[in-house]
């Protein structure tokens, strides 16, 4: 599960195979937070969440927010 906001990308931590071994594409599956700035790295090839702790705990709170009652704040 991922959440688009602006310029970030935050995708949830997931169990499961990183790589599908039938097809070779990446599945998004980490056992850690994944964060990228959509802005500066469109490739999703650098995670930052260790360094800004803080956009991920937003982030995993809005999309805690979605799941629990289908909207987004304002």
């Amino acid at each position: 599960m991922a959440l688009i906001q602006g310029e970030w990308k935050y995708i949830v931590p997931a169990k499961g195979p990183k790589i599908s071994t039938y097809t070779n594409i990446e599945m998004g599956n980490d056992l850690e937070p994944q964060l990228y700035n959509l802005a500066s790295d469109l490739g999703e090839t650098k995670n930052v969440a260790v360094e800004d702790p803080e956009k991920v705990k937003e982030l995993e709170e809005l999309l805690a927010k979605i799941k629990e009652d289908g909207r987004t704040r304002n």
